[in-house]
């Protein structure tokens, strides 16, 4: 690497005296490389030369007038620049391409050398397109100026084939006129790798919570977006929702994924019975207490995750324990004086309305603000009814397994009536409603016929049939309920041999009851 030789002057700041100091340097015959003016300060890099003819040349520099001092330099500015510029470049994990407006190349990091497989000394100041082909994106920016973001593209050129991604920026002067173009290179084997990386933790953690509506996606990015912190966070929504799937997989984002993940329903266990599941007993400490004593679940779940459900349903007293918690991160086990420390991060879920309850004194304020330090709201599905049909599909796919049926799936009017509910039991409701038509389905596609949404309206049709005035004897419930059976199964197969068949009766059986109740069909 060729040597040089690089000062700094200082001065006082007068007109020529910068002329002054390159004037007494070309004295010196001395070949100039660099030179970068400051105010008070000129920065200058030479060729190399001899120790003595260097200080010969400091000695005439101080006999210029208002010369203050003279140092020696590593780099210029700008060569510092330059060179840190570099470094940053080499050290990101993309390539980055540089090009003037004459297609020549200055940049060139270290990642763009493993992807076009040529060394950055042999390319720069070269021609991109000998190294990308005339119709490479960066080539087009700089004819036409049209700046591009993630387009794929591959090039073969005699050293290997080249595949990546690429965005280009153009670098224009004070009158847009374009100066040249920046590009990044990203190798689409890792681009691919990285996609899929992230989109399958994220995958993973949101696969069971179906739907692509405004509000889910709203929630699902929320969710992501606190997963890493260990503040608390507390799930608002109506029963049936789905706060426990959303807290799964806010678990499974976080960075406590691979700790223990424990749940607990507040609403499930009497009062005494919750306080030693949670904080856990010392032996003998009561009654019935095991011999060994109990750890306590906040003890169990120490360096990963507590979801406590139902969180509204929590006594008083309870609430003053689980508060000292989150103020303190300590615990005490029924029967012990000893406090110990227990690092767990606390999900809560509830479907009361908290403050309300705060007003009735059946709920502490200053623990509703420790859990409500992240809220988030999961929305009813009557709010979301556009996820529906998603829903509908995956529960009848899901159930096809567990109930070794083969639906392939429910007709329009069916999901319409659907989306027209009110769901006051939201997805859970939806999963029994989808069960329940599964089970009452004579075919293999779910209809009006085997929906049962509301068992008043149900009830009600019932009474209605069989109240005085319209009352029908025995037999006569029983043709009638044959009558729509039959016609239900042709409409739903268009053939008397496969209306037989579902129905479970001889292809003579239905002709004679077509006969018999005046159906009007025809093959």
């Amino acid at each position: 690497m060729e040597d040089y030789v690089r000062v700094e002057v200082i001065a006082k700041d007068r007109v020529g005296i910068t002329a002054e100091i390159l004037s007494t340097i070309y004295k010196f015959n001395i070949n100039l490389i660099s030179v970068e003016v400051f105010p008070k300060r000129a920065c200058i890099k030479m060729e190399s030369i001899e120790e003595e003819k260097k200080e010969s040349l400091k000695t005439k520099l101080y006999e210029i007038e208002d010369i203050e001092r003279i140092n020696d330099m590593e780099l210029l500015p700008h060569e510092q620049s330059e060179r840190r510029l570099h470094a940053i470049m080499d050290s990101v994990d993309e390539g980055i391409i540089a090009v003037d407006k004459n297609f020549s190349i200055e940049i060139f990091n270290s990642y763009c050398e493993n992807v076009f497989h040529y060394k950055k000394d042999e390319v720069i100041g070269t021609d991109i397109r000998k190294l990308t082909g005339e119709n490479a994106p960066v080539a087009g920016l700089i004819k036409n100026g049209r700046e591009y973001d993630n387009i794929e593209y591959r090039v073969k050129n005699e050293r290997g084939e080249s595949h990546y991604l690429t965005t280009g920026r153009a670098v224009k002067d004070d009158k847009n006129r374009i100066l040249g173009a920046v590009a990044s290179i990203k190798d689409i084997g890792k681009a691919i790798e990285l996609v899929a990386a992230v989109s399958s933790v994220e995958e993973t953690a949101f696969k069971d919570i179906i739907g692509n509506s405004d509000l889910i996606d709203r929630v699902k990015k929320v969710v992501n977006a606190v997963a890493k912190s260990d503040s608390t966070v507390l799930f608002r929504g109506e029963s049936g929702t789905g706060k426990e799937l959303f807290a799964k997989a806010l678990q499974n984002l976080s960075n406590r994924k691979n700790n223990r993940f424990i749940t607990i329903n507040c609403a499930a266990l009497p009062e005494n019975l919750l306080e030693s599941e949670l904080f856990g007993y010392e032996k003998g400490s009561f009654t019935g207490a095991s011999s060994n004593g109990r750890e306590g679940l906040f003890k169990e779940a120490n360096n990963g995750t507590l979801f406590l459900d139902e969180i509204g349903e929590l006594s008083l007293a309870l609430q003053a324990k689980l508060l000292r918690v989150l103020q303190e991160g300590v615990i005490r086990k029924i029967g012990s004086n000893k406090e110990e420390k227990v690092d767990v991060r606390i999900i809560a879920a509830t479907n009361r309305n908290l403050e309300k309850m705060i007003k009735d004194q059946a709920f502490r304020e200053d623990l509703y603000y420790r859990l409500n330090v992240i809220p988030i709201y999961i929305p009813p599905l009557r709010e979301r009814v556009e996820d529906i049909p998603l829903l509908v599909r995956f529960f009848i796919d899901r159930l096809n397994k567990r109930t070794n049926k083969k639906i392939k799936g429910a007709d329009l009017d069916f999901t319409n009536k659907l989306m027209e509910y009110d769901w006051p039991g939201n997805v859970r409701e939806l999963q029994n409603v989808i069960e329940r038509s599964m089970n009452l389905c004579q075919g293999n596609t779910l209809n009006t016929g085997c929906l049962i949404l509301n068992f008043e309206d149900m009830h009600k049709e019932i009474l209605n049939d069989i109240k005085p005035e319209n009352s029908l004897k025995l037999s006569e419930i029983v043709e009638k309920s044959e009558k729509e059976a039959i016609i239900r199964a042709l409409n739903e197969t268009t053939s008397i041999r496969k209306a037989a068949k579902l129905l479970g009766v001889s292809h003579t059986t239905i002709v004679n009851k077509i006969k018999k109740y005046d159906i009007n069909w025809k093959e």
